[in-house]
C-alpha cells in the first residue's frame, strides 16, 4: 500500500491556521494579562549580571545604599539574579508597582521597549535602572509610559524572537 503525498496547497494551509492560531492565542494572552506586550524577549544584556549575586553586588553595592535599598531589599526582589540575553519574559499589567519590580516601558524618544528594574518611586513617576548599567535611565517615566511587569522568566526561550528582531519582524 502506497502513502499518498498530500498537496501543496494543504501544506500551505497548514502553516496559514499555524499563524492565526499563533496570533488568536497571542490577543487571548494580551486580553487574560491586561498588556499589549505579554510575552517579550531580552535582547541586552543591561540586566546581566554575568556572575553570583554576591560579586555582583560587591561591585554595585554604593549604587544600591545609595538608595537606601540594602542586600536584604535586593534578595527580596524579582529576578534577584538579573536576566539575560535570549530570556524570555511574562509580563502583566503594571497595576501596583514596588520597588525593584521589572518592568517594560517606552521611552516617547525611542520606537523600542525597555525592560529594566525600578530603583526609587517618587510623586512624579519612576526612578528605573538596568542591574548593569552604571546609571539610571533619564528622566523620570511616567505611569502611562509603563507598559507592563515582568512576573515569570524563561530563558532561552526568547531567542527566536531575538532571531526576528535582527531580521527587522
Amino acid at each position: 500500500m502506497s502513502k499518498k503525498k498530500k498537496p501543496f496547497y494543504m501544506d500551505v494551509a497548514e502553516i496559514v491556521i499555524a499563524f492565526i492560531v499563533a496570533w488568536l492565542f497571542y490577543q487571548g494572552l494580551t486580553f487574560a494579562l491586561g498588556t499589549p506586550l505579554p510575552v517579550v524577549s531580552v535582547v541586552s544584556d543591561s540586566m546581566f549580571h554575568g556572575t553570583s549575586f554576591e560579586n555582583w553586588w560587591s561591585v554595585r553595592d554604593s549604587y544600591y545604599l545609595g538608595k537606601d535599598i540594602t542586600k536584604k531589599d535586593f534578595h527580596s526582589f524579582p529576578f534577584t539574579n538579573g536576566l539575560s540575553q535570549g530570556d524570555m519574559l511574562v509580563v502583566v499589567r503594571p497595576d501596583s508597582i514596588k520597588l525593584g519590580d521589572v518592568v517594560i516601558y517606552q521611552r516617547a524618544d525611542a520606537r523600542y521597549t525597555i525592560i529594566h528594574r525600578v530603583v526609587a518611586i517618587t510623586e512624579e513617576g519612576y526612578v528605573i535602572k538596568g542591574d548593569n548599567n552604571a546609571k539610571e535611565d533619564p528622566g523620570i517615566i511616567r505611569n502611562e509610559q509603563i507598559l507592563g511587569k515582568a512576573v515569570l522568566v524563561t530563558p532561552l526561550l526568547g531567542y527566536p524572537r531575538i532571531a526576528l528582531f535582527a531580521f527587522g519582524v
